[in-house]
């Protein structure tokens, strides 16, 4: 006769209560109540599922939603003890109770800070050369490598248009570090954009313009352009299939671009509780519905190439743990994110993303290793973009929106002195405190006062600062001189910093950094919070053209490859990045619509 028991346990979007059906003692169903809509409950469904199917509570955790995969594991575990009788039901239903048989101590997970440990932890190995004794295992048009918003937009369109279409998806749910996102996009001259703010005259022109000024002359003006003109097409084409755009906002400003090409841009859709999920959840069900097939757990570990021709044939993938060739008759096309958990990269490649790997909270998929970018440069792909990273203020959000004015507050380094403009966009902001942090070899500092509190766009009540002045989060100083002893920095420096600070704010202005927001002046008692960054990912990718083909280091084509890169020095604001992903996904699928076999 069979029993049902229950156990509740911590996900990363709230609790999560696992209902066991135990048989003769062998697990015989699993069922989940976990919250709708989010990663986490995609993980768990796999997870239910394969725990149902094989009787173990103990299978591997669900890559891509790894702190609730270890939570429902949790969860299980518990309403198993209740039928051995080392555990009652109410401690069981009780969150807060311990895992009596936990396996693994793990408190980091796909939507929470991962501490690298293995310095190149992707499986990409060289490629596999290309003759007339390879034996392709299926034949697809085009082959996706990667499930995230790039990749289920390659697919969508090309499956659309009737091309046979693989995704290769290295974890066990779909949507990767895109569902990790809030799923916002830039684009400009929208009907949407016209009818919910006072832009009604903005074009691509002038986007284009913003974003390459912000770029300091770093990025591909050309690729610039394409997108810019692009995207306002990308955002009636995910309305055609359900996204519900409802608002538009604009990012911070940018201390070195011209306002004049400035607008807002920033395309918010109806998401409930899911962000960027739901973007990804429609274009994988457009996707499937179009034909495209998906194989979850399945890493591409080499490309076929004829390295002589420089012509990429396909993939080889791990599938159940064998291996499996697969021809592209038209192309490959990698839309793998960058190279946000692989140290190794990192060190290579990207200084900031270096350091936040080792010190700072990653938020990105922990798949993200650098896969497509191997698979290239193996190809004999050149690199373009690197060097800086999405990071922001991890407790405060300052800066992120332009909705929310920075609250009256300063940076200083380590010396006390004030280094950047605090309300420029966040990931501007972060790239100077990782300079300063650099180059003197110590933490900078947020300081505050208690008129900041009550300030519009405050990250603090009075109630949650006590909290935090308890836990030693934030620390107090009655004066300058205390303020000094408490962050270690010269106090002559730290008085004619604040002094300046309040000199230029009783004439009205911030001249010096050209600040707009949060400009009233700052008296003891002080507040000091020790600024932490918060990764969402590295910048840079493979080196590509306007068509999605994938360049060597000579700019000529690698045929048969093809990905959606990145571009710029630091995130020059939010919708950037989903709208690159989405649009450079479907540029390279457009182009193998157009390419004979």
């Amino acid at each position: 006769m069979s029993k049902q028991y229950q156990g509740t346990a911590k996900g990363f979007h709230g609790n999560i209560t696992a209902t066991v059906t135990i048989e003769d003692d062998k697990i015989t169903a699993v069922t989940a109540e976990v919250e709708p809509g989010t990663v986490g409950a995609l993980g768990v469904a796999r997870l239910a599922d394969a725990i149902s199917a094989t009787g173990n509570p103990d299978v591997d955790a669900i890559t891509g939603a790894t702190v609730s995969s270890y939570g429902f594991e949790a969860a299980v575990h518990k309403a198993t003890a209740v039928a051995k009788g080392d555990l009652t039901a109410d401690q069981a239903l009780d969150a807060a109770t311990e895992d009596p048989y936990k396996l693994a101590d793990v408190t980091t997970g796909a939507s929470e800070n991962v501490n690298v440990v293995e310095r190149n932890p992707s499986p990409v190995t060289k490629p596999v050369p290309y003759n007339s004794d390879v034996h392709f295992d299926e034949t697809y048009d085009v082959v996706v490598v990667g499930a995230g918003g790039a990749g289920l937009s390659a697919a969508t369109e090309a499956a659309q248009a009737g091309l046979s279409v693989f995704i290769s998806e290295k974890a066990g749910i779909p949507g990767g570090t895109t569902n990790f996102s809030g799923g916002v996009m830039q684009a400009a001259g929208t009907s949407y954009q016209k009818d919910l703010t006072d832009y009604d005259s903005d074009n691509p022109d002038k986007h284009a313009s913003y974003w390459i000024d912000a770029g300091e002359d770093q990025v591909d003006m050309t690729l610039v352009r394409d997108l810019a003109k692009n995207a306002p097409k990308n955002i009636d084409w995910l309305a055609d299939m359900g996204i519900k755009w409802q608002s538009v906002y604009g990012n911070t400003h940018i201390p070195a671009t011209s306002s004049l090409d400035f607008a807002d841009r920033i395309h918010v859709y109806d998401n409930g509780k899911g962000g960027g999920i739901v973007l990804t959840q429609t274009l994988l069900k457009a996707a499937l519905d179009a034909g495209a097939t998906i194989s979850y757990d399945t890493p591409t570990t080499a490309l076929i190439q004829d390295r002589d021709r420089k012509i990429v044939y396909g993939v080889v993938v791990s599938q159940n743990g064998e291996k499996k060739v697969i021809a592209a008759k038209r192309g490959v096309i990698l839309a793998t994110a960058g190279i946000d958990h692989n140290l190794e990269l990192a060190k290579a490649l990207n200084p900031q993303h270096y350091s936040d790997l080792q010190h700072k909270a990653n938020l990105s998929a922990v798949t993200d290793t650098g896969d497509g970018i191997f698979l290239g440069m193996a190809a004999g792909a050149g690199i373009n973009g690197m060097g800086g990273t999405i990071d922001l203020d991890g407790k405060t959000g300052n800066a992120t929106n332009d909705q929310v004015p920075s609250m009256p507050m300063i940076y200083v380094n380590a010396k006390g002195k004030r280094f950047v403009c605090e309300d420029a966009t966040y990931a501007f902001t972060m790239r100077a405190v990782f300079q300063q942090e650099k180059q003197l070899g110590k933490p900078t500092y947020m300081i505050f006062d208690d008129n900041s509190i009550t300030a519009e766009g405050s990250a603090w009540t009075a109630e949650s600062l006590a909290k935090d002045l308890a836990s030693g989060e934030v620390k107090k100083a009655d004066s300058i001189a205390d303020l000094a002893k408490l962050i270690h920095a010269p106090e002559t420096n730290l008085y004619a910093t604040l002094k300046e600070w309040n000199a230029n704010v009783a004439n009205g202005g911030d001249p010096v950094y050209d600040r707009q927001t949060g400009i009233a002046p700052l008296d003891a008692p002080f507040y000091v919070h020790q600024t932490k960054a918060m990764n969402l990912g590295a910048i840079g990718g493979l080196t590509i053209n306007v068509e999605g083909q994938v360049l060597d280091v000579l700019d000529a084509p690698i045929k048969g490859l093809y990905a959606a890169g990145w571009l710029g020095p630091y995130y020059p604001g939010s919708g950037t990045a989903i709208a690159g992903i989405v649009h450079q996904g479907r540029k390279a699928a457009q182009t193998l619509i157009k390419k004979h076999v």
